[in-house]
């Protein structure tokens, strides 16, 4: 059987968080993914503008946010696979992004609880069903994900803002690949 914190209710899965959500994603998602699909980011991130922290591809620019692809005809998440009429199911599950696996959980105040408003609705997860420990050890390496997420965007930025040139996204993308925050502090000393 398969482990997970959402496989209780994803049994019957007609996978509409992956069509209708934009997923965001953060560095150590496109590492996971990098690695374990052998594609590089270029074929599955893309960049949005953002009115909040983001990566500048030049100073003074706008923020972007990471995002993952969508299909071409826009039905859904670049690595849903369709397996029969109106079913589907994630094609890099082993590798997928911190938010997908703890979808559609959420840690409030110490307690794992199901998001509100998701569009599965709110009778499609069994909370008795899930396994909970796994799901606090995931939703806690999402939020120390986000925590290097905000750190590699001030890194990058204050980089982009000392070269006084703009970048492009395959830039970010190596930059993202080969970060490390042993790296970042060596490049903040030199």
């Amino acid at each position: 059987m398969t482990s997970g914190p959402n496989v209780a209710g994803c049994a019957g899965c007609a996978a509409r968080c992956c069509r209708k959500y934009q997923v965001g994603i953060t560095p150590r998602d496109v590492r996971v993914l990098a690695e374990g699909t052998a594609m590089h980011p270029s074929d599955f991130v893309r960049l949005l503008d953002t009115d909040k922290d983001g990566f500048r591809l030049r100073p003074g620019g706008p923020a972007k946010k990471l995002y993952l692809q969508r299909s071409a005809d826009d039905s859904g998440c670049v690595f849903l696979m369709e397996i029969a009429s109106g079913e589907a199911r994630c094609g890099v599950y082993a590798h997928r992004p911190l938010v997908c696996s703890t979808f559609p959980m959420s840690l409030q105040g110490g307690v794992v609880t199901v998001r509100e408003n998701v569009v599965c609705g709110p009778d499609s997860w069994n909370l008795f069903a899930m396994d909970l420990p796994n799901s606090r050890r995931e939703l806690t390496l999402d939020n120390a994900a986000r925590a290097e997420h905000r750190e590699i965007i001030q890194a990058w930025n204050k980089r982009i803002d000392a070269s006084g040139r703009e970048a492009t996204p395959y830039d970010l993308y190596d930059f993202l690949l080969r970060y490390t925050p042993e790296a970042a502090a060596q490049a903040q000393e030199d």
